[in-house]
């Protein structure tokens, strides 16, 4: 391969060459990334196969050859056509010699996404530190209730009055389990590397225990995918959290579908550190979708739209998602929900990557 294509895949910029006839003649691999396919798959294709956009159009195209000028769009709605989703972008279109023009397009959700990532986790950082704050001093207290309750119940006569300390007793275990829970995972994760499908069939096995059939299951997996660095069973609780919420979201309907994807994503930056290849994990369903009023806090501890949830499966998903140096973002509207994870790849780790 050519040095300058090297070069073009190291950029987060998604670069697209056309010629004259506005049929596609090269893409690097953001390019690839944000069109859903390959070049091989878009190549002689006109541009406008790639995405939608009432601002793009062959005529301003034209523009660009005739004037021999650059052609810029700023947060450019657009419907990727491979993907059917929607996403904002910045577009600039330049001419170069040879009667070609080339594509640089930045995806401005991925700048929102940066900010609003930096933002949540400084929120849930403080919110954490309160939550384990309040959770050390409630256990210190459980434990004396709970052993008074053990010498009480050794100087009691009657059945009846066993049974009001068992209760104490069972409810103090109770409370002990979920403040252990909003304690998070108990040990740091033991890294190696991890088949992520491998913790996918896990987590759909465990849930189809108890809901085989309920709901139509879609795996689209990318077989290619390397091992990403990992806990296997931290990871299994983080996945089974998302997938156990999807199954309840999906109860009322009447043709629940669960769709999982996998794939690669190019030049991707999680915090300040850019990667050359992360591994995507998207998880879909068509259920009710999460309330708007608590999207942005959904990881917050405590955060819950279900009447008898415990607001701790998400915060414990998103901290173990942070454990293992990855991205968790969800987007949810009635009908649909989408969660995406975003975790660096085992052979890629102390190489390929920097900070932005």
């Amino acid at each position: 391969m050519p040095v300058h294509h090297d070069i073009l895949d190291a950029i987060k910029v998604a670069i697209v060459v056309v010629d004259a006839q506005f049929a596609i003649q090269y893409m690097n691999n953001t390019a690839e990334d944000f069109c859903g396919g390959s070049l091989e798959h878009f190549r002689g294709e006109k541009i406008g196969s790639l995405f939608e956009g009432q601002e793009v159009t062959e005529e301003s195209l034209q523009q660009c050859f005739d004037a021999y000028e650059t052609y810029t769009l700023r947060q450019v709605q657009l419907m990727v056509s491979a993907t059917n989703q929607k996403t904002t972008a910045n577009i600039a279109v330049s001419p170069i010699p040879g009667q070609h023009l080339v594509f640089e397009i930045e995806p401005f959700d991925r700048v929102l996404l940066m900010n609003k990532e930096d933002q949540m986790r400084n929120a849930q950082l403080a919110s954490r530190q309160l939550v384990r704050g309040m959770a050390h001093e409630i256990k210190n207290p459980l434990g004396s209730i709970r052993g008074a309750a053990q010498l009480l119940r050794k100087e009691l006569a009657t059945s009846e009055q066993i049974d009001y300390t068992d209760l104490i007793i069972g409810e103090v275990d109770r409370l002990k389990t979920l403040v252990d829970r909003l304690l998070g995972p108990n040990h740091t994760p033991c890294f190696e590397g991890v088949n992520v499908h491998e913790v996918l069939e896990k987590v759909l096995q465990i849930v189809s225990s108890d809901d085989r059939g309920k709901w139509d299951l879609v795996r689209d997996y990318d077989p290619s995918m390397p091992e990403v660095l990992g806990d296997f069973d931290q990871l299994t609780q983080a996945m089974l959290n998302i997938i156990q919420n999807a199954n309840e979201a999906m109860q009322s309907e009447t043709s629940p579908q669960l769709v999982i994807r996998t794939g690669i994503e190019h030049q991707f930056t999680i915090g300040r550190k850019r990667h050359a290849m992360v591994a995507r994990i998207q998880i879909e369903d068509n259920g009710i979708g999460i309330p708007a009023e608590i999207q942005d806090q959904i990881f917050f501890p405590l955060v819950t739209g279900k009447s008898t949830g415990t607001g701790l499966g998400l915060a414990i998903t998103h901290t173990i998602i942070g454990m293992h140096h990855g991205l968790i973002v969800c987007n949810s509207e009635p009908g649909f929900t989408n969660f995406a994870i975003y975790l660096p790849l085992a052979a890629n780790v102390g190489r390929g990557s920097h900070t932005t």
